[in-house]
């Protein structure tokens, strides 16, 4: 049997691979695409952990995003007329829609609906508080519209307009 120089490479190429792959860490358990916790450990019960676990937006606090597009609608008004505040003004509207997008995707609390005679007036009392929180997050757009295009007074008066549907809807579901 001859050797040549190419079957010489070969072996030391095959041979530096072994070499490599002794030395490398093993594989994560699971297999390649199983999601792995710290330190490549399997993650715990309940499947790989981040965002706000099982219940995601349907176990947020629902009055606590109230509050905050309350505490946001109260300081814009503040932020509008001043032209240095703009960029507190369009922080405070992106945080507002953020706490109304997350009302918006919550459920209902029950005590809401619990004089609701039937399934198809519970159905309208749910719709109506949605309906009144698309309108609310659309008005919340227009208004970071409004004040990116520094229209102070047009930004004013979407805000007012906010306020008289916080108000009417508060007025509805019974809330002070």
């Amino acid at each position: 049997m001859r050797h040549t120089p190419a079957a010489a490479l070969i072996a030391a190429l095959a041979l530096s691979a072994a070499t490599v792959a002794q030395d490398a860490p093993p594989p994560p358990p699971g297999g390649p695409g199983t999601p792995a916790g710290r330190d490549g450990a399997p993650p715990r019960e309940g499947g790989p952990r981040g965002g706000r676990g099982q219940q995601g937006a349907a176990g947020a606090n629902l009055e606590a995003s109230m509050k905050a597009m309350n505490r946001s609608v109260k300081a814009l008004k503040g932020l509008l007329s001043d032209p240095a505040k703009k960029d507190e003004a369009l922080k405070t509207v992106s945080e507002a829609q953020r706490a109304c997008a997350v009302c918006k995707a919550a459920p209902l609390p029950a005590k809401f609906t619990e004089k609701a005679p039937d399934a198809e007036a519970k159905a309208r009392i749910e719709a109506e508080f949605r309906g009144d929180l698309r309108k609310n997050l659309r008005m919340l757009l227009d208004l970071e519209d409004a004040i990116l295009a520094g229209k102070a007074d047009e930004a004013a008066a979407i805000l007012a307009k906010i306020e008289e549907l916080r108000d009417h809807a508060h007025e509805e579901m019974g809330v002070d």
